[in-house]
């Protein structure tokens, strides 16, 4: 429901609310409108058309963006500059470009501060707030919006309060503090209401309703559903209704009242498909259904409700979770239907696609970040998991040696005669292929499990071990201030432990980035890289410069391993320039290599990454590396290349890697 609640975010702090339900033509039409219209007028209709296609074609979204900004050239065009530029950051927030969305939100919230746009300053501190909150840092996330709440009511008006509060309301909701999240959609819901906001009081009460239901309150989340259900349709908000519909079906089924539910379901999936509303989220509709069919041990309604879902994953391909569970559902039915092979076919495919979604080098940096941070709980989950496994082979086992005793006392038995020995063969073979079937299931829902129980991992690394190393860090900083006059040995030994929890959590960040990512472009890697390198600025008075190669931006793309590895380098040579060459200058750059002799144009493309400082160099004849420079070496061997160590005394030293 997350990203859900998001799109609505952005559109309730002043951003154009019409244009989110605005059809196509409406749309065409104001792009013909800008063709004529002045400079004002036209770069407000840039930045709304920007803002509509966020949400339904990024890559038109950019073009609009980008388009507007080259536009705004003169000092009368800078509220629209700074309204595109942040909008600009919601698109890279929105695409999860978290570096990129956080560059362009706080160059937002410079020139607003600069121009004196008092209620564009409110915007980019809310957009800032929601970057963070996408990354898990929930504490900056609540410091921004708190401090959006306070600019709104120092420049604004009391009726936008409600915005902020809502935002506050959702970080202690994914936080888990159900009590605290209620009291500020409690108090965003109260103003909704004082000042009729009939628009925005749904969302409030599927965000109470969602938090009453952790809290076990189903009798009075029900109550604020059928309320914000009604509320939606009276004011002709389709897409929020089939959502709030939606989620008072899944209320009836966690309470066991399939009948109640049913209809909802039905309704979501007869709606949306017929408005052509939200057409993606009908798969899970379609899931629910299906197993509420199921449940109800009517397997001929539910088969004919999955039906309407192979359209659904052919056109929305990008639904990968929704389509694995779609899988799921077919097999689990046709096993129940007694179509064994159809069911193992499906179940393969859903194994498969859950497979593609967390890979097995995810699996393992979650394996590894878990006993890093020593989570006892999940590796219990765990091993009761594998010892589930562990019966389920001896059970198979067992199986198989009774299949294999009954065939040999069948040989034995052969005077019986010659028919009932073929009939006892033909049972035998059955019997066979049922048990492997078995074995294999088994196998693959005892996998399943695993992947889930690792996903459960990584998301709680990233929801809580981030903002508990947040609470440390912030801990440790009370306690120096408290013990201010204290021992400098002390404080200082406070100070380190502070330190290194802070690179724990970038670290975390940095793997959870890479982990997140199906593959990671030249432009993600750039951005991280300049991110580090801004930080690396602040610590120090060297020159930084990175630069890479135009013809490198144009045409790659890394896998996430290849990426975090190739960043992985740059900052451990970086950091060992900074701590040993004494350089006033340190250049990264990476651009495209010439093939290694032998290989034929086309086979493949050679890229270079070179990190350079003028520092005081050292003997390589007289110097042992350590840890550092092994690392270095065992990532460029993971690339499929090698590094190059070059000094010389008082000359610099070049760190040169190709792959």
């Amino acid at each position: 429901m997350k990203c859900f609640f998001c799109v609505f975010l952005f559109l309730f702090i002043g951003l154009s609310t019409v244009f989110s339900q605005a059809p196509q033509k409406k749309m065409d039409s104001l792009v013909q409108a800008a063709k004529t219209a002045n400079d004002s007028t036209r770069l407000a209709i840039y930045n709304d058309l920007g803002f509509y296609y966020i949400f339904n074609e990024p890559e038109k979204a950019k073009s609009f963006l980008q388009k507007g900004l080259r536009e705004t050239t003169t000092p009368k065009t800078a509220y629209s500059k700074t309204r595109l530029t942040n909008t600009l950051g919601i698109y890279y927030d929105v695409q999860g470009v978290y570096d990129s969305a956080q560059f362009y939100f706080k160059k937002a919230l410079l020139m607003s501060k600069d121009y004196g746009f008092a209620d564009l300053e409110a915007r980019c501190t809310n957009g800032l707030g929601m970057s963070n909150w996408n990354q898990g840092n929930y504490q900056n996330a609540l410091d921004y919006f708190f401090e959006a709440l306070a600019l709104n009511r120092k420049y604004g008006t009391p009726d936008k309060d409600d915005t902020y509060l809502n935002n506050i309301g959702l970080i202690y909701q994914d936080m888990n503090m159900a009590d605290k999240a209620l009291e500020y959609h409690q108090k965003a819901l109260a103003i909704r209401r004082e000042y009729k906001k009939t628009k925005d009081i749904p969302v409030s009460l599927n965000n109470i309703a969602i938090n009453l239901q952790d809290k076990g309150d189903f009798k009075e989340a029900e109550k604020m559903l059928v309320e914000g259900r009604n509320l939606a349709k009276e004011v002709g908000n389709q897409d929020l209704y089939f959502d709030l519909t939606h989620t008072l079906a899944s209320l009836y089924q966690k309470t066991n009242r399939t009948d109640l539910a049913i209809p909802l379901l039905q309704e979501v999936i007869d709606g949306r498909l017929a408005t052509k509303i939200g057409v993606h989220r009908v798969i899970t509709s379609i899931n629910n259904l299906a197993e509420a069919y199921i449940l109800k041990n009517n397997l001929k309604e539910a088969l004919k409700v999955l039906k309407k879902g192979e359209n659904l994953i052919q056109q929305f391909p990008e639904q990968k979770v929704s389509i694995s569970e779609y899988y799921y559902a077919v097999s689990q039915a046709n096993f129940l239907n007694n179509d064994p092979e159809k069911g193992n076919e499906y179940f393969i495919k859903a194994i498969a696609l859950r497979d593609s979604i967390f890979s097995q080098q995810n699996a393992e940096n979650t394996a590894a970040l878990e006993t890093k941070f020593n989570i006892s709980e999940k590796e219990r989950a765990l091993a009761e998991t594998r010892a589930n496994l562990a019966e389920r082979e001896l059970e198979v086992e067992q199986k198989n040696n009774l299949i294999f005793g009954s065939l040999g006392l069948a040989l034995l038995l052969g005077l019986i005669g010659y028919l009932f020995y073929k009939q006892q063969k033909l049972k035998n073979r059955q019997l066979q292929k049922e048990s492997e079937l078995k074995t294999a299931l088994a196998k693959i829902a005892t996998q399943n499990q695993l992947q889930e129980q690792r996903l459960r991992i990584s998301r709680d690394l990233h929801d809580n071990i981030g903002s508990q190393l947040t609470f440390i860090i912030s801990s440790i900083d009370n306690l120096k201030y408290g013990l201010e006059g204290a021992a400098t040995s002390v404080t200082d030994k406070l100070g380190r432990i502070s330190e290194f929890a802070s690179q724990t959590i970038y670290e975390l960040r940095d793997t959870i980035w890479a982990m997140n990512k199906t593959d990671i472009s030249v432009e993600d890697l750039q951005a991280r890289i300049s991110n580090f390198i801004e930080k690396a600025k602040v610590s120090s008075d060297v020159n930084f410069q990175f630069d890479v190669a135009e013809n490198v931006l144009r045409e790659k793309h890394f896998t996430s391993v290849e990426g975090m590895n190739i960043y992985r380098i740059i900052q451990e040579a970086v950091n060992n320039a900074l701590k040993y060459s004494e350089a006033t200058q340190i250049q990264v750059s990476l651009s495209k290599a010439p093939l290694p002799v032998g290989e034929g144009s086309g086979v493949g493309t050679s890229f270079k990454v070179e990190i350079t400082d003028n520092g005081k160099g050292f003997d390589m004849e007289k110097t042992s590396f350590g840890n550092g420079i092994a690392n270095i070496k065992k990532r460029a061997k993971d690339l499929g290349g090698n590094v190059a160590i070059t000094s010389e005394i008082d000359r610099g030293t070049v760190v040169r890697l190709i792959f």
